[in-house]
């Protein structure tokens, strides 16, 4: 008997309920050939519920170690997301979606800040109003970040989701503080809600041009004014030295509500900024915008031809008919500096032919003694701060 013939022959067994064979073993041999494990009617009616609670924990066991790599699998991307998204909290682009901007009920509902939600709303960022505001006047900034375990005091707990920033804003009309402008208290006021806001803050004047305009007739607010332009310069600028306080002026709802546009995207991506001009400022030599008008150059070499002749065209009193002719007498800048030992480089280079055009038999002209000598300086200079001139 083979492992063949027991695949292409059916067995009918009469009285018998399960037969289970291993067909492990591959050899012909009459002492190697499988077991029949034979169960009677009588056996198999009390084993019955016994094999199917089997199959069942044999399945269960199967499906929980299946489940169990999936499961450290998706802790392992949890754990790899996590950073991620914190760092997309300040990355420009996503960071406007973290941010909350803050005022009170009475300041959002004035006439002058119709267009703030509509704004706001359209850059990503979210307005909540807050009756809790020290100052109906302020405009804060928070950001939405991700909870952590803390301890303090010995009690570990969740941190604050939202994050408070460090800049703020005051936003009021002109003859709101004219009080203070007249009582120079302008930088004291300030400074007294800046303590109450906790940051600093930015002073946003509405309508400046609307009240110091004439209207070529006496009005009850007319002669209510006591003060002039000169008056509000000389305030301002105390403002500035005293309180370090900037000011900015707008003269339409649609201007103050991008004002705020501008301030919360300039807040939500400061410190992403930060910590970018930080890792700058570690290296002693850098370059930005390696993008603009670059040869590429590939692993293979091709593109070194199209850089050596980039380098030439944008140096002074250099042009692309220029470049193109020298980088035909010297093919790399080594061959260049080799040349420039020569006692007579500077002739020789001086002498290189330049085209006029690109039309055969034009009239050439030469490189001229300046460029030749400029270029023999900047290739053998041993002093580095060494002007070419």
């Amino acid at each position: 008997m083979s492992k063949n013939y027991l695949q292409n022959n059916t067995f009918h067994i009469d009285d018998m309920s399960a037969v289970s064979i291993d067909l492990s073993c591959d050899s012909d041999d009459l002492d190697d050939l499988p077991e029949l494990n034979l169960v009677t009617k009588s056996q198999s009616q009390s084993g019955s519920s016994q094999s199917t609670t089997s199959i069942s924990q044999n399945l269960g066991t199967s499906d929980k170690e299946t489940k169990q790599p999936r499961k450290g699998v998706k802790r392992k991307a949890s754990d790899n997301q996590s950073p991620k998204q914190a760092q997309k909290i300040y990355k420009p682009g996503e960071c406007m979606k973290h941010m909350i901007l803050e005022m009170h009920p009475n300041l959002l509902e004035a006439w002058y800040c119709a267009d703030v939600s509509r704004e706001i709303t359209a850059s990503g960022a979210k307005v909540r109003s807050s009756t809790a505001m020290c100052d109906v006047r302020l405009v804060l900034w928070s950001r939405v970040v991700e909870s952590k375990l803390a301890s303090k005091e010995g009690v570990v707990g969740l941190t604050t989701t939202k994050e408070p920033c460090n800049h703020g804003l005051y936003v009021t009309r002109l003859e709101d503080i004219e009080e203070h402008i007249v009582g120079k208290t302008l930088s004291q006021h300030m400074l007294s809600a800046a303590g109450l806001a906790g940051c600093k803050l930015t002073l946003v004047l509405f309508a400046v041009k609307d009240f110091f305009k004439n209207t070529g007739r006496k009005t009850n607010n007319s002669k209510k004014k006591t003060i002039e332009p000169i008056h509000l310069e000389m305030a301002l600028t105390d403002l500035l030295v005293t309180a370090i306080c900037d000011t900015i002026t707008v003269n339409s709802p649609n201007e103050l509500a991008l004002t705020f546009v501008q301030f919360t995207k300039a807040i939500a991506e400061a410190p992403y900024k930060k910590a970018k001009r930080a890792y700058d400022e570690q290296v002693d030599f850098y370059m930005r915008g390696d993008n603009k008008k670059c040869a590429a150059v590939s692993k293979q070499g091709d593109g070194v031809e199209a850089l050596w002749q980039q380098m030439v065209a944008v140096l002074p009193m250099s042009s692309l008919e220029t470049a193109r002719a020298i980088c035909k007498q010297y093919k790399t800048p080594r061959a260049l500096y080799e040349a420039q030992k020569q006692a007579s480089s500077v002739n020789t280079l001086a002498d290189v032919c330049v085209p006029r055009s690109a039309v055969p038999g034009s009239k050439a002209r030469r490189v001229g003694s300046e460029f030749a000598r400029k270029l023999h300086i900047l290739f053998t200079a041993d002093d580095g701060n060494m002007l070419v001139e």
